[in-house]
């Protein structure tokens, strides 16, 4: 592990901080809608509402930006995500801004779930499955719309599939089969006073390179197609500290790949 000193060679933090570990029922909870989804199974909406467990996990630890975040389904990797805050890095809520979406969008029963044309094409070609003929029947145009805020791909897809017995049913006590794995770079040394522009580069390169170890079925950038989950909790964990303590420490020593620089620059 590698750390920040003081200008007398003290330890002062480090450079990858304490791992935030939480439950999906302990942060979120599902509301039925009964306005039309996007298809006939899409009528969830994911909230933000901690519980007391959650509440004193956010007192303690907190879900501020920035950071890099691994989204676990029976505490099987699934996503890997990164948050460089919302206005400033060290605002907003990654839970609030991002686990409610993966869960609605990523299980597709969310209300506003989207997957593009291309993605149907393919799922229309693929053995036949419970939520491909869902899909399918669904009214394309609404389907199929870019906009939106829960846009998913057939990685996606074939993810979902895979878990549909359970999705399909998806229902309050089932968030307890969500785990989430919240890791932030400690703000010493160079990283102190930068802005989103500056950090979110670092932040997307040490998720490429994690992706890439781990290969997680729903990132766009995995080569797992056939939607199997990745590795379990704690050896997730340990990659993610591994890659982003050997990023963050060659970002200290001011090494020329890894500079760090302004998107607007």
């Amino acid at each position: 592990m590698n750390y920040y000193h003081n200008i007398e060679g003290e330890q002062i933090s480090p450079m990858v901080l304490p791992t935030i570990s939480v439950r999906g029922d302990d942060l979120l909870a599902l509301r039925h809608t009964t306005a039309p989804g996007t298809h006939a199974l899409a009528n969830l909406r994911v909230d933000y509402r901690p519980t007391d467990t959650g509440e004193r996990a956010i007192a303690r630890d907190g879900h501020s930006g920035p950071g890099l975040y691994a989204c676990f389904w029976d505490r099987q990797l699934f996503y890997i995500g990164t948050f460089a805050g919302t206005g400033r890095p060290t605002n907003g809520n990654v839970a609030r801004e991002r686990w409610t979406k993966h869960v609605a969008g990523m299980t597709f029963r969310g209300h506003g779930v989207t997957i593009g044309e291309r993605a149907l094409n393919q799922i229309a070609e693929d053995a036949p499955s419970a939520l491909g003929a869902l899909l399918l029947e669904a009214d394309r145009a609404r389907l199929s719309k870019t906009a939106g805020m829960l846009q998913t791909q057939y990685a996606t897809f074939r993810f979902a599939s895979r878990q549909w017995d359970d999705f399909a049913l998806l229902d309050s006590a089932m968030l307890a089969r969500f785990a989430f794995v919240y890791l932030r770079p400690s703000l010493h040394g160079r990283l102190a006073g930068m802005d989103k522009a500056t950090l979110d580069p670092h932040l997307r390169a040490m998720e490429r390179g994690i992706v890439a170890l781990l290969d997680p079925p729903c990132n766009a950038a995995s080569t797992n197609r056939d939607g199997t989950p990745g590795p379990g909790i704690a050896d997730t964990e340990k990659t993610m500290r591994q890659v982003m303590d050997s990023h963050l420490a060659a970002v200290q020593s001011d090494h020329p790949d890894y500079q760090l620089r302004s998107r607007r620059s």
